[in-house]
């Protein structure tokens, strides 16, 4: 049973290792939030779809030694919608505009260049920053029901 969004935790958060292995843990742990907050099914779906996407390029390119670690912090907004940052450990990497540059195909054959497209369209709201004293990229996503 899904609960009200009154009784949902303020913030909850989960680290792993950016390595591809720990994806379902990560997007599991998002989806479990998202259905406390009483979130459909086909909104969970294209949520887990666009955080798939965001930590395959963060594992890829800000994280690919496998070294670095990805913590999620999920937080529930009075208005209803999910906020979401995940903060990686890696090299500084900006996907939002990553591949609207031509100069991507210099460190990235084509076909490995970062996608976007599943985050941008299941997810209008987001923002990427660099903390460069703590060197962390941080992806904030605010996901409306």
């Amino acid at each position: 049973m899904r609960k009200p969004l009154e009784d949902v935790e303020a913030s909850q958060h989960v680290t792993a290792p950016a390595k591809a292995e720990s994806v379902p843990i990560l997007t599991d742990f998002v989806s479990t939030y998202a259905g406390e907050m009483m979130f459909d099914d086909k909104r969970i779906g294209e949520v887990k779809a666009a955080l798939e996407e965001a930590l395959d390029n963060i594992i890829r390119f800000a994280c690919p030694t496998g070294s670095e670690e990805i913590t999620i912090t999920c937080s529930a907004h009075e208005m209803g919608a999910m906020l979401l940052d995940i903060v990686d450990t890696g090299v500084p990497f900006n996907m939002l505009v990553m591949s609207t540059f031509p100069e991507t195909t210099d460190f990235a054959p084509a076909e490995q260049v970062p996608s976007t497209r599943k985050m941008k369209k299941y997810i209008k709201n987001i923002e990427y920053r660099r903390d460069g004293e703590a060197k962390k990229n941080i992806l904030a996503l605010v996901v409306w029901k």
